[in-house]
């Protein structure tokens, strides 16, 4: 399997990127602000949804670490239900973006706004893929 990586400078390329991270798990302690260059980093345990496959009767799921930067921050607010322990986990829901804010949307109302000065994400695959069973499901009402 190819590792991703993927450069996003519009809303259309974060919707892309959204669509790869949707159900990814991430520690406080993997978001890094990177001052001298502008950057906000996530690291993810993504689920690999653009892949799957029969295992001997089983359906074979794939997750793999990767990294989510993102560039030209102006600010980052994190709203009151987002609790700041560093090995807590979080599943991150979906990425929306504009061209002045990109928003990273994790379960129980949590939120990560960030103010951008122009649209510039990356998403990169850091390591190779690796199985799993277990495929995130969600419950509608």
């Amino acid at each position: 399997m190819k590792k991703i990586g993927l450069k996003a400078q519009s809303e259309e390329d974060c919707d892309i990127i959204s669509a790869l991270i949707q159900d990814s798990i991430s520690k406080v302690s993997g978001c890094n602000y990177i001052s001298d260059q502008k950057c906000f980093r996530v690291i993810l345990n993504r689920f690999c949804w653009e892949h799957s496959h029969k295992f001997e009767d089983e359906q074979c799921y794939h997750r793999v670490h990767s990294g989510l930067y993102i560039h030209n921050i102006k600010t980052i607010h994190v709203n009151d239900n987002f609790q700041k322990k560093p090995h807590h986990f979080y599943n991150l829901l979906a990425m929306h973006a504009n061209k002045d804010e990109i928003n990273l949307i994790f379960s129980e109302h949590r939120h990560i706004y960030i103010k951008v000065d122009g649209i510039l994400v990356y998403l990169k695959d850091l390591h190779e893929h690796y199985p799993t069973l277990t495929k995130p499901q969600h419950n509608f009402l």
